[in-house]
């Protein structure tokens, strides 16, 4: 009897899958086939879960979740326009600030006489057609009251196109030798001026002082009683005088006389008295160095040397 090879194979083979997954008899093998397919592992190896449908949400409360969103919101907009407007306005001023309508059209210069207002002004660009706004008028001021001439000064803004400059100068009062050169000191003693030379060789203060330099003050008290005495003459009779120290005191010689003023105190009070006697005052020296009692001393009580040597000196001769 011929077997045949090759179904005796399949049918060997076909056994084994069923040992290896179970015979057809087997309660396993049954139970598998009947149970319900595995589900697929859902992303990341999880498994799949159904999504629960949300909770009911009270409608008070939903009510007041839209209520405070519209307020959030109005809040918001209020907000963002409020700075669009400040932006507006602020860009509004800016270009008024700098328009024609808020330039310089005229400047007032009040008290200026010898100072360098106008130069100051300029450097300052303190002209006609830059906007007011933009003035710094401290700045401005500084730099005048810097000036030796100025001892105060003062910018105001008047808008919208003007600006009032007000200077107070110093008074020139006496020419005074300082190492090569001649200074021309206002009445507190601050040189305001150098010159080669002075206007009149033979007036003004003649006594030995450090140079202060411009603008500083001459700090001596010979200095200062000499310019407190010229201050207290008539203009122009201090222009015709000159004072000097002789032997530590202060001499002057005013309208070709010749005047003892003594120790540099109470120099006001000394020029007011001679004032009052100058005119009727006989020949010889005037003494004032006691203000309340001016005397005269006659030429021919003092001795001809000696004469001699006063009128050099107070006359500034070699």
């Amino acid at each position: 009897m011929q077997v045949d090879l090759t179904r005796v194979r399949r049918a060997a083979e076909g056994g084994g899958r069923q040992t290896k997954e179970g015979l057809p008899g087997d309660p396993a093998a049954r139970s598998r086939a009947g149970a319900a397919p595995a589900r697929k592992p859902g992303l990341f190896g999880r498994r799949r879960s159904r999504r629960r449908p949300a909770p009911a949400v009270d409608p008070d409360i939903a009510r007041r979740r839209s209520q405070v969103a519209e307020q959030q919101a109005r809040s918001l907009l209020r907000r963002s326009l409020m700075v669009l407007a400040a932006l507006g306005a602020a860009g509004g001023i800016a270009w008024l600030l700098n328009s024609p309508y808020l330039s310089i059209d005229e400047v007032v210069v009040t008290g200026a006489s010898n100072s360098s207002v106008e130069e100051i002004l300029v450097r300052h660009q303190v002209v006609e057609g830059r906007p007011l706004a933009s003035v710094r008028a401290g700045a401005v001021e500084e730099s005048l009251r810097a000036d030796p001439w100025v001892v105060s000064a003062s910018v105001k803004l008047v808008f919208p196109t003007r600006i009032e400059v007000y200077v107070k100068e110093r008074s020139p009062l006496a020419w005074m030798p300082l190492e090569d050169s001649w200074a021309l000191l206002a009445e507190d003693g601050v040189v305001v001026y150098y010159a080669d030379s002075s206007d009149s060789a033979r007036s003004g203060i003649r006594i030995e002082s450090e140079d202060p330099g411009l603008g500083g003050e001459v700090k001596d008290d010979y200095v200062y009683g000499a310019l407190r005495f010229l201050e207290g003459l008539p203009r122009e009779m201090a222009g015709q005088s000159a004072v000097r120290v002789i032997e530590e005191e202060l001499w002057a010689r005013v309208e070709s006389r010749a005047v003892r003023l003594g120790s540099p105190v109470d120099m006001a009070s000394k020029a007011e008295a001679l004032r009052a006697v100058i005119g009727a005052a006989p020949e010889g020296v005037i003494d004032v160095t006691a203000p309340g009692r001016p005397a005269v001393m006659p030429w021919d009580r003092i001795g001809p040397l000696e004469r001699t040597d006063l009128n050099i000196k107070l006359q500034l001769e070699p």
